[in-house]
Formats: C-alpha cells, sequence, structure tokens
C-alpha cells in the first residue's frame, strides 16, 4: 500500500474486556463497540481510509459474543490492515491471543510489530484458513519496544503487501496479556513462562563462547556480554545485533561463570528457527561445574521443555525452551548447543536460584572433560527423542480434538503419556549403524500404531489406497482423506515419449495395529506382468537434521520373483513411487492396473500409459553438472566405495559435465627464461577421463591467485608460463580426443570482489592469448552477499568470460543481478544456471530441481548445476542427525551405496522438459525452412513462446521451499501440451 494512501481514522473511544481475561493492552479486543452504528467501523482501531469498505463489525458470528470483525472482498486485491497502537513494558513476557477464521480460501493474520525499531516484527499468527473460529496464543518479549502496534489483515499475503484472491476472513478476542494474566492451562506457542522459578543468577555475569560467533548479520562486539544482559532481540530473529549467532558448526558452547557456587534450580534459552534453513537444536545440554574443568551433566532441555509443547520444525517462530526442573549446583554453568542445521541463534540465556538445601548435593553423573565426546555421544539420543517429542506432542492434539468416546481417547492419550515416559531412558545409539528411517525404533513404531487406531476411529478401511499431486511433500502424520471412494479416485497417469523417463505415484495407508507386507503387481502394459520398463520404489520416510521429515528417497522395492514387496508399518502411508522408462514399446495409450495384495487385502487402480510415436534422443541438449568431484580418492562424500556407483547414476541422469578439482591440473616445471623444462604431471586428469569417458565437457575448478609457477600475475613471466602451461594442455587433451571447448575452467569460485575479478581477468587474457576456444566459466554472485558491487569492474570480466552462470535463487530476486547477466547474453555471453541452497531435502523437487530447467529455456541458458552431488554433509544421507554440516546432495549417499532421490529424479525430468522445447523449435524451424503450410503451426508457434512463461510465472512457482503452497501439476500439464504439438506437426 502506498504512503499517500495511509491516513488513519481512530474508530471512536469505547472499549471492554475480552471475556474470561483480565484487562490486557488492547482496547475494543472483542470489536463489541462501534465508531458509530452506520459506520460499522470498530472502536479504537485504526484503517486507511481507502480500504474501510473490506473492513465491518459484525454481529452474526462472533467468538466470545455475537461480534467480530470481517474482512471481505469481491474481487482479489491488496488492501491495508486495521490497527492498534498500544503502550507496553520493556523486555517483558506477553502473550498474543486472537481468534481467526477464514473461508476456506483467506488465512487471516495478526501482527505486532515494534514501531520505534524501524517497524521490526515481533511476533504474529495466522489462520490455517478454515471455515471455523480457532485460537491462536504465541509468547513473545517485548525486548527494547516501549510502544507496540498490532496488525490485522485480511489475508496473510497482505502482510507481504502482496494481492490475496477474493473471499471473507473473520477476527475476534484479539488481546495482548502479561505472561502471568492468562488463565493456566491455556495452551501458548513459544514457550512461555508465566513466573520465573527464581533470581535469574546469569544476569550480567560474563560468558565465553566456543567456537566465536561467525553469523555475518549478527556478529559484532556485543556478543560478549548480549546474552546475559536483560535484553531480548526484537525483529528478524538473526539480524538483529542483540543476537549471537553461528554458522556451520555442529556444536557451540556457553560456559557462564556465576562468580560462586550457587543452586540451581532452572535454565530457559531463547532463540528462533523455522525458515530459511535455520532449524532448531536437536539437543540443549545443561552441564555445570564448581571449578570450570570437570562438568557434570543437569539435564537436557529439549526434553524438558517437551511437556510444555515444541516449536513446529517449519514456519518461522521465536521459542524460549526452559526448565524448573534442574536440582543442581554449580558455579560454571554450561550449555551445549547441537545444531540443527547450518544455523544457530540465541539472544538469552538465564539461569534460575534454586534451594538453598541445593548447595549441599553432589552433582550427579558422570564426571565430563571432553565435550566434544559428550556431545558426539549423546547427539544421536538427542535427536530421537527430539523426533519422539514432536511426534508425540502432535498426536496427542490430534487425539484430543478427535471425536472419540472417552474410553477411547483416555486410552490412546494414556499410551502416547506412556510412550513419552520411556523416551528420556533411550541409550545411546551407533551413529556408524543408524539411518533415520521411520520408524527410528520401537517406541516410535508406538507412536503411530496410535495414529492408526486413531484412523480406524475415522472409519477407514484397513488398507487405504489414495494419492496426491506427484511432487507435492507428505507427512507422515497427514491422514488419508476421508471419502469412502479413495480407490475409485486413485489412479497412475503416465504420458511420454520413448526412452525418456517419467514417474508416477500412489499412497498407501495402513490403519490396522500390525505392519502389511504388500504385494504390488503391474498388469495389463505391453510386456506383460511387471514389464521391466516399469520400476517399483518403496518411497522411505527420513529425518532431517532440521527435524522435518520427507518422503524423498527411492530404494527399488524388494522383489519376490518379478512381483515387488512394500513393506506398511502400521499406522504410517507409504508412498508408491513408479519410474517408466519405456524403449521399444508401441505407441498408443495403454490401459492396465496396479493389484496391491497381502494380510488379507486387496486393492487395486487404474494404471493409463500413453506412449507417443517419438523418440528421446539418447543424449540431451542441455549440459547438467554437480561439483561431483569424483576426480580424487575421497570428496565430500564421493569415496573408492561408491564412486563408480554414483557417477553410473549420476549418466543415467543425464549428467555430462563431471567436475574435478584443481589436483587434475598441476603447473609445469619452468626455468628462468620462462621455458617449460618439465611439462605438467597428466596423471590424474587422465584417470579422471577414464572415469568420465565420452562426457560432452570437463570442467575443473582451478581456484588461482594472483601469481603462478613463480610468477606474478600481470607481468610478461607470468603470460607466458600461463600460455606455455595452457598450451601443453589443449596439446594433451587433443591426444584423449578432447577438443579445447570441451575443457571449462573456473578460476575463482563466486568471486563478488573487484580483487578477485582482477585475477579472473589477469588469467582469461593469459589463457586466451594462445588458446582462445578452451571455455573460461564464471558464476558471479556480485551483490548477491558481501561488499556492494562494483559493476563496471564486474562487467569487465565477464565480459571476458565465454560463460557465466547466475545463482537462479539470486537471478529470480534480484533485479540489478538479472539485468547485468542479461546484459552480457545480449552481447553474446553464454548463459548457465546453479542453485546452491541446502539442505536439499527442504528444497521442492519441483520448483527449486526441476523448474530450473525451464528458467534455462526461458533465458536461453544452455546448462545447469546443482551444488553438489557428491555432498553428504560429511555423513551419510540416510542419517543427517549425525552429520556435522549440511547435506545437499539430491540423491541418497552414503560410504557404500547410492539411492535415488526424488530431488534427483527432478532435475532428469527437468532435462527432458528442456527437450520438449528444443524438439519443438527445431520441428517448427524445419516446417518453416521446408515452406510448409502446416494447419497447427501457429499454434505451435504461441506454444512454444508462451509455456515457459505460463509454468514459471504460476503463483508459487518462486517459492523454492518444499513446504511452500504451489500447483506442482503445471508443469506436467505444459510438458504434455508440448508433446501433442509435436505429434501434431509429424
Amino acid at each position: 500500500m502506498k504512503k499517500s494512501c495511509v491516513c488513519a481514522l481512530t474508530f471512536g473511544l469505547f472499549w471492554t474486556c475480552v471475556p474470561g481475561y483480565a484487562a490486557g493492552l488492547l482496547k475494543n479486543a472483542e470489536f463489541s463497540e462501534r465508531v458509530s452504528a452506520e459506520s460499522g467501523l470498530p472502536a479504537a482501531w485504526q484503517s486507511p481510509p481507502a480500504d474501510r469498505e473490506c473492513w465491518r463489525v459484525v454481529d452474526d458470528d462472533g467468538h466470545s459474543g455475537k461480534d467480530s470483525l470481517r474482512y471481505r472482498a469481491a474481487e482479489a486485491r491488496k488492501t491495508g490492515q486495521v490497527t492498534q497502537e498500544v503502550v507496553c513494558q520493556p523486555n517483558t513476557e506477553y502473550v498474543l491471543v486472537a481468534w481467526l477464521k477464514g473461508d476456506g480460501t483467506l488465512k487471516p493474520l495478526v501482527r505486532v510489530i515494534a514501531p520505534d525499531t524501524v517497524g521490526q516484527r515481533v511476533t504474529q499468527v495466522v489462520s490455517d484458513g478454515q471455515p471455523k473460529w480457532t485460537r491462536h496464543a504465541v509468547r513473545f518479549n517485548s525486548g527494547a519496544a516501549k510502544r507496540l502496534i498490532v496488525e490485522v489483515f485480511g489475508d496473510v499475503e497482505h502482510g507481504s503487501a502482496k494481492p490475496a484472491a477474493a473471499g471473507a476472513a473473520w477476527v475476534d478476542d484479539v488481546q495482548i496479556l502479561g505472561a502471568s494474566e492468562l488463565p493456566p492451562g491455556e495452551p501458548v506457542e513459544g514457550g512461555l513462562m508465566p513466573k520465573a522459578p527464581g533470581e535469574n543468577l546469569a544476569r550480567g555475569k560474563t560468558y565465553s563462547l566456543d567456537p566465536k560467533p561467525n553469523y555475518g548479520y549478527c556478529t559484532e562486539p556485543g556478543d560478549a556480554t548480549q546474552l546475559t544482559d536483560g535484553e531480548y532481540s526484537v525483529g528478524y530473529f538473526w539480524t538483529q545485533k542483540s543476537t549471537v549467532g553461528w554458522q556451520n558448526t555442529p556444536m557451540a558452547q556457553v560456559t557462564i561463570d556465576l562468580g560462586k557456587v550457587e543452586p540451581i534450580c532452572g535454565l530457559s534459552f531463547n532463540t528462533a528457527a523455522g525458515t530459511a534453513g535455520v532449524g532448531w537444536p536437536s539437543a540443549i545440554s545443561v552441564l555445570v561445574s564448581d571449578d570450570g574443568k570437570v562438568f557434570y551433566p543437569a539435564g537436557e532441555l529439549v526434553s524438558l521443555s517437551a511437556e510444555r509443547g515444541l516449536p513446529p520444525p517449519e514456519g518461522y517462530r521465536v521459542h524460549r525452551f526452559w526448565t524448573d526442573k534442574l536440582a543442581t549446583r554449580g558455579r560454571f554453568v554450561k550449555v551445549v548447543l547441537a545444531v540443527g542445521g547450518p544455523y544457530a541463534f540465541v539472544d538469552e540465556v538465564e539461569v534460575y536460584r534454586g534451594p538453598e538445601a541445593l548447595l549441599a548435593k553432589a552433582p550427579q553423573g558422570e564426571a565430563i572433560t571432553d565435550m566434544r565426546v559428550f556431545f558426539r555421544r549423546g547427539q544421536m539420543r538427542a535427536a530421537i527423542q527430539r523426533r519422539l517429542a514432536h511426534d508425540a506432542q502432535a498426536l496427542r492434539e490430534s487425539v484430543s480434538r478427535a471425536p472419540l468416546h472417552s474410553t477411547e481417547q483416555g486410552r490412546l492419550l494414556a499410551e502416547l503419556k506412556a510412550i513419552a515416559a520411556e523416551a528420556p531412558k533411550l541409550a545411546d545409539t551407533d551413529m556408524a549403524a543408524f539411518r533415520a528411517v521411520f520408524p527410528l525404533n520401537a517406541l516410535h513404531a508406538r507412536l503411530f500404531r496410535v495414529q492408526a487406531a486413531l484412523w480406524r476411529s475415522q472409519g477407514q478401511p484397513p488398507l487405504v489406497v489414495w494419492q496426491t499431486p506427484l511432487w507435492d511433500p507428505l507427512s507422515p502424520l497427514q491422514s488419508p482423506p476421508p471419502t469412502l471412494a479413495k480407490v475409485a479416485k486413485a489412479g497412475v497417469d503416465v504420458v511420454m515419449m520413448q526412452d525418456e523417463y517419467r514417474a508416477g505415484a500412489f499412497n498407501v495407508s495402513n490403519t490396522t495395529d500390525r505392519d502389511m507386507t504388500l504385494r504390488v503387481r503391474v498388469d495389463g502394459l505391453p510386456g506383460g506382468p511387471n514389464p521391466r520398463y516399469v520400476m517399483v520404489h518403496e518411497v522411505s520416510w527420513t529425518d532431517t537434521k532440521l527435524g522435518v521429515p520427507v518422503a524423498a528417497a527411492l530404494p527399488e522395492a524388494q522383489r519376490d520373483g518379478t512381483d515387488s514387496l512394500i513393506n506398511v508399518p502400521s499406522g504410517m502411508t507409504r508412498q508408491v513411487w513408479l519410474t517408466f522408462s519405456p524403449a521399444d514399446v508401441k505407441p498408443g495409450t495403454h490401459e492396465g492396473r496396479i493389484a496391491l495384495d497381502g494380510e488379507g487385502v486387496k486393492e487395486s487402480l487404474p494404471l493409463r500409459l500413453r506412449v507417443a510415436p517419438l523418440r528421446f534422443p539418447a543424449q540431451p541438449t542441455l549440459h547438467l553438472g554437480g561439483w561431483d568431484y569424483t576426480n580424487g580418492e575421497s570428496m565430500y562424500g564421493a569415496k573408492p566405495t561408491n564412486r563408480q556407483a554414483l557417477i553410473t547414476h549420476l549418466r543415467e541422469h543425464f549428467v555430462d559435465t563431471p567436475w574435478a578439482t584443481a589436483a587434475v591440473m598441476p603447473p609445469a616445471t619452468f626455468n628462468a627464461a620462462n621455458e617449460m623444462t618439465a611439462e605438467p604431471d597428466y596423471k590424474r586428469f587422465d584417470e579422471w577421463v577414464t572415469r568420465w569417458p565420452g562426457a560432452r565437457q570437463y570442467f575443473v575448478f582451478l581456484s588461482v591467485g594472483g601469481s603462478f609457477a613463480g610468477a606474478k600475475m600481470g607481468t610478461p613471466e607470468f603470460d607466458k608460463r600461463v600460455g606455455l602451461w595452457i598450451s601443453a594442455w589443449v596439446k594433451h587433451l587433443a591426444e584423449l580426443d578432447i577438443k579445447p571447448n570441451q575443457l571449462g575452467l573456473l578460476l575463482v569460485d563466486e568471486p563478488t570482489k573487484p580483487e578477485q575479478d582482477e585475477i579472473i581477468m589477469g588469467w582469461t587474457r593469459a589463457i586466451k592469448a594462445v588458446e582462445p576456444k578452451v571455455l573460461i566459466w564464471e558464476d558471479p554472485c556480485h551483490g548477491t552477499w558481501g561488499p556492494a558491487p562494483d559493476w563496471n569492474k564486474a562487467k569487465a570480466m565477464m565480459s571476458l568470460c565465454d560463460v557465466l552462470c547466475p545463482n537462479r535463487p539470486a537471478f529470480l530476486r534480484t533485479a540489478a543481478y538479472r539485468e547485468a547477466f542479461l546484459e552480457q547474453k545480449a552481447a553474446g555471453r553464454t548463459l548457465n544456471f546453479y542453485s546452491c541452497s541446502g539442505p536439499v531435502r527442504s528444497l521442492d523437487p519441483y520448483a527449486y530441481h526441476r523448474l530450473q530447467a525451464w528458467t534455462c529455456w526461458q533465458h536461453g541458458a544452455t546448462g545447469m548445476f546443482y551444488w553438489a552431488f557428491g555432498d553428504n554433509g560429511g555423513g551419510s544421507a540416510w542419517n543427517e542427525y549425525a552429520a556435522d554440516r549440511t547435506c545437499y546432495t539430491p540423491l541418497f549417499l552414503d560410504d557404500t551405496t547410492v539411492t535415488a532421490g526424488k530431488q534427483m529424479e527432478a532435475i532428469r525430468e527437468g532435462v527432458e522438459d528442456y527437450e520438449y522445447f528444443v524438439m519443438l523449435r527445431d520441428r517448427i524451424a524445419e516446417l518453416e525452412r521446408a515452406g510448409k503450410a502446416h494447419p497447427n503451426l501457429a499454434a505451435a508457434k504461441r506454444l512454444l513462446a508462451d509455456a515457459a512463461n505460463r509454468v514459471l510465472n504460476a503463483q508459487g512457482a518462486d517459492g523454492l521451499n518444499w513446504s511452500d503452497p504451489k500447483d506442482r501439476t503445471i508443469a506436467d500439464r505444459v510438458r504434455v501440451e508440448i508433446l501433442d504439438a509435436l505429434v501434431a506437426l509429424r
């Protein structure tokens, strides 16, 4: 909304309190008072005049009474908010409470901002859009703010100044309460502490941090005092200077010196996560010591906080983990954080005084002197306990809401309570052998049996066959649809060419109290039962470092004869994924069925395979690579024990551009006269090429600096030596039947600074002077991070490169960055695209992985890359709990095995989508060259011009996280249109 529209009117001076609550900060919180009977506008609230037609107090559908505030718009529009300003106490705990209702489309939002901190968002609650009143309550701390503004929006999109669809939404009983004013027992998100359990012993005390904080947006000298200063952050947590943050560390320690041995009953740790790759800690271990040398475990804060509710793994939240059950003593209090992702943040740690009697109680448990050994040993146990706590909490809420008989409801809640009591007793787990595959253990299986009972109580049959869109995310706690006609509606329908790969899928949910093994048979297609060109996968549920489980791993189903066997544990949904790759199937539409048989259950669903009278080329046009670094013995997750399997898998997915480190292209030896006295050692390069015979391109990350072989850049000696060296390599390439333009050199990775541009230009000039056909390939990141870019220097560097590869997410969101590359392309440079976000399992296979190929076509790019096919985070992609770093590989890679993953399958389908465009372009050109008037030519040309835009401009297509809502079926619908156009042009 433009500033010129923000002319607000106060809607009156009268108010009452929300029924059931003490007087809060807001006036007219239940919207029972109007400015006037004629206006219908709420007293004490403000709104821009241009938007008042959308807002009305109505008396036909309130929550606590008959009144509520309604938003209604007859068409999609961008609308302002209804607001009220209040005075608050700084660094005080409050609770925002609101009752919200949507209409199935709109999702009303209530947000609190602190206007004295440049409008920083403090907290918010948002509806799920359901057409029923739902209570929302979240704890927050006011930080340094002395006044707050409460904003009410008709839809969550309005909160981002975006238009929302037509529809209606209702808001009622909005209030800000002091922490102690909330009636006991009412649930609150955010870790509400109604009253501190004792004096904060940590206030103003010194502490040490290990490792040193290193997150750029919040790291500054104040980190040395901010965690115990009593000041809480306001605004986006990790961009505030009052926050302490770490990046790329598996463990962080805060050790507070209380000054003397003190009795300790509790501790709190205030943090934030849930978006931008920031995960909640899997464990917050608390240890105490009298001398600062030998520490004793006092408790684990995530588990101890679970009884008050844990934050959801996704969706930005600020949460206070706290307990009053420590019962220990010590002078030094150490908090050991098991980081749940690439980042960790905290703005305040408090330690609470306990009764004096605790001073006489010696610390219990094992004496700890090596924190890293302690951390590694408990890391797995803590992550498993977190998973159990999250799932138990979600099931407890579901059981409590379900319309069950009181006896059955009580039985299920008692079982959940018993499981929760067992979780703290878990023994340490063998990190090397463990896979984070659901169910994780026997306790986890018991949780899912509670879900099975819940499903049975809803009238579900023993086996439910249902579907979700192919690339949509699933949740292990997602209930199958409640209708009885699921099997008739479920069906697999695949349209494709010969010699390409496409997928279909369906879900099966087991509502019985026993595990099922289902026999899966594909009948009715050419080739007889279970034809070889249909691969059946049993989709595995795996947990992630962020605590968000995903159904992404695609191991091949176990075979019994030619049938496939699928295991479906009690209370779980198993997705069955089918990969089709027909080579010699007769074109046409083939009708078949997928039969399911096992445990006394028989079901089937229809299968339709339409094969077009076209053949996909053996080598697609679009180049594909992903910094696999399979040249050495071991690099990231690529090892001798899995290397060949990894290369085979990548080549099956159209990877034609392997990457090597600089080790494959060592320098030569020169004398004082700049004569080459010894050629480079070609052994490692030759070994690498042998591993990738026939690749279309070979790319090497040289990681060069300002000198070479003893010669400084910018001197004749440098140019001479680089020239002789690259010429020796080009000569050797010819011996291997590799052309100079098949070799791509990345000189400096992701340059952002002028001095990096200078290095690239110096090397490029020296190389191009003697070997102009060798490709200089760069991935500039100017303006995406780091210093403000010198665009003149950056563009001068870009103009010397052959191939420029922008970061696709930055290209989509940053106009100046995008325009710089489009300008270079217009001047003759070749474009590629790459993406390097993570963690990979939180990224959308559709929008992030598959649609990168569509962006390539849209902007005339000829190749695409992903960081990184071999980077499994320093462990196993099957067990992110134990990984020290972030997992990026789009497949499932461990030391000995390579397993397909949805993200990698989506990349392959994207390459195939791109080829559809190429085939349509070439066919149109062929017809036009021949001068043939074809009745379908004009429509085909329109489709070629518009298809990519239709997909990439669709609502939500720029949301790259898997949790971002969007229609993931559009690309396939448009792809089939292109396929039909190709057939029509034959």
